[in-house]
């Protein structure tokens, strides 16, 4: 089940070395961790909102829309 995970969890590592460093000591462990549970991705999700601009050189709402949707596929794996 985690390896279907791997492609989100790789796009959320490439996220995280945007970040500022205390802010990938608190994120990059909730990537790490992540099993797939809905919670676990909601508070992802919810994460990467308060990190802004600093997540992509481009649109937010795409780089959102794209780790929701590798989110949907493993999960639908999964089911």
């Amino acid at each position: 089940m985690e390896r279907d995970f791997e492609p989100l969890k790789t796009r959320l590592r490439i996220i995280c070395d945007r970040l500022d460093e205390d802010e990938q000591l608190y994120f990059r462990p909730l990537i790490d961790n992540f099993k797939g549970q809905t919670q676990e991705f909601q508070r992802i999700m919810r994460d990467l909102g308060k990190f802004g601009e600093k997540i992509t050189d481009g649109s937010q709402f795409q780089a959102y829309r794209e780790v929701q949707h590798l989110f949907d596929d493993a999960f639908r794996k999964n089911k």
